[in-house]
């Protein structure tokens, strides 16, 4: 359960038990992942295709 102590236009204070905030924190942790996720994966789609060759070359100058 939680409960809004104050409310402004650009904050809002709560009081939530530790297990909630640890969650909502997962939550949010995870969230970031995904975007990147999501993001690495449109970026692969739209990357030229490269040979086994050119891959190890690639690979070896990082």
């Amino acid at each position: 359960m939680e409960a809004i102590i104050e409310r402004t236009p650009k904050r809002v204070v709560v009081s939530m038990s530790v297990r909630r905030w640890n969650r909502i924190q997962q939550l949010e942790e995870a969230y970031k992942l995904a975007r990147i996720i999501k993001r690495s994966m449109k970026q692969a789609e739209t990357a030229p295709s490269m040979t086994v060759e050119e891959a190890m070359d690639f690979l070896d100058k990082l």
